[in-house]
């Protein structure tokens, strides 16, 4: 289960979690099963956390940084993926439906499973 400090923090914006991230640099983020819909968290790092079941539906993720994350079975219907990058994440059972994904950097990526219909793509 989701680290209830961390949790806050992320709901709290970018800033708040770079903060957290700043006076915790050796632990690893763990947001699993956390709901985080409808927030803006563009530019947000991310990378190597546990977001298994977390959702992050209508929220705003433009450059958000997934690299290496375990996004297993997690919500990222209707959200605005535009340049992020999920280099190496796990993605596998993940629903994308109706998710822009303009520019995302999928290399690597398990989206086995991962429900991508009807996302968006741009240039």
């Amino acid at each position: 289960m989701a680290d209830e400090k961390q949790v806050e923090a992320i709901k709290g914006g970018v800033a708040s979690w770079n903060q957290w991230k700043a006076e915790n640099p050796r632990k690893r983020p763990d947001l699993r099963g956390a709901h985080l819909t409808g927030l803006s968290l563009d530019g947000i790092n991310l990378n190597g956390a546990r977001l298994s079941e977390t959702d992050f539906e209508f929220s705003s993720l433009r450059k958000a940084n997934f690299a290496g994350a375990d996004l297993t079975r997690a919500n990222l219907s209707n959200t605005d993926l535009t340049d992020a990058i999920f280099l190496n994440a796990n993605l596998q059972g993940a629903r994308l439906t109706g998710a822009t994904v303009t520019r995302a950097d999928f290399r690597g990526a398990n989206v086995a499973g991962a429900d991508l219909r009807q996302i968006k793509r741009g240039l």
